[in-house]
């Protein structure tokens, strides 16, 4: 079925049914059915709003950014030419805190990718398309400025950071060990500090 054009009003309910669904669920088995319901709308606009389910759950991330304050301000910290290690430091901060927002469905997903192609797509869509380019575009140019150790390889440093801060570390140190959210960041801030200085 071919994608057809709605309404930002009509996308925006259905994003945020499925997204409240799904966060009030705890599972990413909702139906497309009762997303519908919950939206107001017929399952057919679903079909043609997003084509698939990979559709659905990308925009789904997306339109939870696009509600997020945290989301905004981690955006207009990497867009900065800063090459300094505060600089990444803030960058990474930012995605920290945003974290929490975003976990419930993130977590889904990322469990979900395991055997799911589209949840697979969706999840690496943000967590390597998005969070490690990023890391990996930053430290490249703190390498062309001279702010980066010559010993560090970018790339690598991007990876070992992104290891630090990624979804099963967070899910690790904060839910399962019982960290609280300051220190983990305390934590990640100070390893990512040594990394890079």
């Amino acid at each position: 079925m071919t994608r057809k054009p709605i309404s930002a009003e009509t996308r925006s309910a259905i994003l945020a049914a499925a997204w409240d669904l799904i966060v009030a669920r705890g599972r990413l088995d909702v139906g497309q059915t009762e997303i519908a319901a919950a939206a107001g709308v017929s399952r057919q606009t679903i079909f043609y709003a997003f084509g698939n389910r990979a559709g659905l759950l990308q925009s789904m991330v997306a339109f939870q950014d696009q509600r997020s304050p945290n989301l905004a301000a981690l955006a207009a910290l990497g867009a900065k030419r800063d090459t300094s290690v505060e600089a990444l430091l803030d960058m990474v901060r930012g995605w920290i805190v945003y974290l929490p927002e975003v976990y419930p469905v993130a977590a889904l997903l990322d469990a979900a990718g395991l055997t799911d192609p589209e949840a697979k797509a969706a999840i690496e869509s943000r967590m390597v398309g998005q969070l490690l380019a990023g890391l990996t575009g930053r430290l490249k140019a703190m390498s062309r400025a001279g702010t980066l150790p010559a010993a560090r390889d970018p790339v690598r440093t991007a990876e070992e950071i992104w290891e630090l801060v990624h979804l099963p570390s967070w899910r690790l140190l904060v839910l399962d060990r019982g960290w609280s959210p300051e220190e983990y960041l305390s934590s990640r801030l100070a390893l990512v500090r040594s990394l890079v200085s």
